[in-house]
C-alpha cells in the first residue's frame, strides 16, 4: 500500500477555468452563515464553525464536478481496493460550498465526518480546492493537506481521521461531501 494514511490526494483535476467557473457561480448564488450540529439542530456557532456557505444544499448535477469526482473516487478505489470487498456503498448527492475570507473563518474543532443520526452511514469525505491558499486540512495523525487550486482529497470518515481547518489567512473556497453505505 503506497499511501498508509488513507489520504487520496489528487491534483490538477479541475482546471483553473472550472474552478473560475464554480467560485463564479458561488458568488451569485445566495448564501447564508454556516451552521454545526447541535443537540439535534443546526445552528450558527462561530466558535465552532465560521464561514460563509451557499444557502441550500446543492446536489451534484453538474457534469464537470460529478464526473471528476466519480474519477478521484475509482483512483481511490484502486489505491485502496479493499473497498470494494464492504457492503454497498455510494456518493451522497448533497454536497457543501464554502467561503472562508477572515482569519477567524473555518471548523475550528477537531471532528469526522462520522457521527450518529444523519451522518452515521458515511465511510468517506471528499473535497475539492478551487483556489491557491495559505491554509488547507489539518489531520490530527496525519500530514496537513495545504490547499491547492484543483485538488481534491479523499479520506476515510471515521474517528481515526480526525480534522479541522488550518487556521486560514486569506480567501479559501471549498466543496465538500461524502461517500455513504447505502
Amino acid at each position: 500500500m503506497s499511501n498508509p494514511d488513507f489520504i487520496g490526494v489528487y491534483d490538477d483535476v479541475l482546471t483553473s477555468d472550472q474552478c473560475d467557473d464554480l467560485i463564479s457561480f458561488f458568488e451569485s448564488s445566495p448564501q447564508q452563515h454556516g451552521k454545526v450540529w447541535q443537540h439535534g439542530e443546526l445552528k450558527i456557532n462561530n466558535q465552532v464553525k465560521k464561514n460563509i456557505e451557499l444557502k441550500d444544499s446543492l446536489l451534484l448535477k453538474t457534469p464537470l464536478v460529478l464526473d471528476i469526482l466519480c474519477k478521484c473516487i475509482y483512483d481511490y478505489k484502486k489505491e485502496y481496493p479493499s473497498l470494494n470487498t464492504i457492503s454497498r456503498w455510494s456518493l451522497i448527492n448533497a454536497y457543501a460550498f464554502q467561503k472562508l475570507q477572515y482569519d477567524d473563518d473555518g471548523y475550528k474543532e477537531w471532528h469526522c465526518e462520522h457521527g450518529s443520526g444523519k451522518t452515521s452511514h458515511r465511510i468517506l469525505a471528499w473535497m475539492f480546492y478551487l483556489n491557491d491558499a495559505k491554509s488547507g486540512t489539518e489531520f490530527m495523525h496525519y500530514p496537513t493537506v495545504q490547499a491547492k487550486r484543483g485538488r481534491c482529497i479523499i479520506w476515510p470518515a471515521s474517528f481515526t481521521h480526525l480534522h479541522k481547518s488550518v487556521p486560514n489567512k486569506g480567501l479559501k473556497y471549498i466543496m465538500s461531501g461524502w461517500i455513504s453505505y447505502e
